[in-house]
């Protein structure tokens, strides 16, 4: 009889075990199929609560929370991935990038290292280590790090930031020359910084740095103000 009710115990606590899981999976499932934010946050954090080892559903709330900058949450979510699935890179560079955010330069540069380990073929997890170097006042280790980063040819906005920052240590380490052509071409390949140099004329990173943000602002509106007016009806009347 004793024996017969372990068996009994064992099978009910395993089914219940299955449909947690499934309930798990179903809400994941409308965590994807959202297409807002905050619902797919609300799911696939409803879907975690069920099945604490759903690392698929920590993945996609992490990251939603990484674009909402709630990075304690994001850091959070990454830290558990990793105890889940020690072997991520992704997981690495998404938690190193998160503290560098934060300004938590040691554990960035840290969880960033791990990344480049895993996969050492990942040019943003050079970048971003490169600009936690440059804050941390290491700019040599910066400048290896921003070039190893353009030679893998990430994406353009990889590659722009990765020479942004290898512009700004080579400023630091007194190369102005070598500064302002790494600013240039990150320039091209960012789109973000096309309409500043379009309206400003300026395309060294010590002309931007000279004028300011407010300055930059000013006439960025300016521009964009005059671009969306309404030109004059050639009879004269507006």
């Amino acid at each position: 009889m004793k024996k017969m009710l372990i068996v009994l115990l064992t099978y009910m606590m395993v089914t219940a075990s299955a449909a947690w899981a499934q309930n798990a999976m179903y809400f994941y499932k409308l965590g994807m199929d959202s297409s807002l934010a905050n619902t797919k946050i609300k799911y696939f954090t409803k879907a975690v609560e069920l099945n604490p080892n759903l690392v698929e559903a920590y993945e996609k709330r992490a990251i939603h929370y990484y674009f909402q900058q709630r990075y304690d949450k994001a850091i959070q979510d990454y830290t558990k991935i990793i105890e889940l699935k020690p072997e991520g890179p992704e997981a690495y560079l998404m938690l190193g990038s998160a503290h560098l955010k934060k300004g938590e330069l040691e554990p960035a540069i840290y969880n960033l290292s791990r990344s480049i380990e895993l996969d050492p073929k990942v040019a943003k997890a050079f970048g971003n280590r490169a600009e936690a170097y440059r804050l941390s006042g290491m700019a040599t280790e910066a400048v290896q790090d921003s070039t190893t980063a353009i030679a893998l040819r990430g994406d353009d906005r990889t590659t722009a930031t990765a020479y942004k920052t290898r512009a700004k240590a080579l400023l630091e380490l007194g190369y102005e020359k070598e500064s302002d052509a790494d600013f240039n071409k990150s320039v091209e390949l960012d789109p973000r910084y096309v309409l500043i140099r379009y309206l400003t004329g300026t395309s060294s990173l010590e002309g931007v740095r000279e004028m300011g943000l407010v300055g930059i602002l000013v006439i960025c509106f300016v521009g964009i103000f005059q671009l969306t007016m309404r030109a004059p009806r050639k009879d004269g009347h507006h």
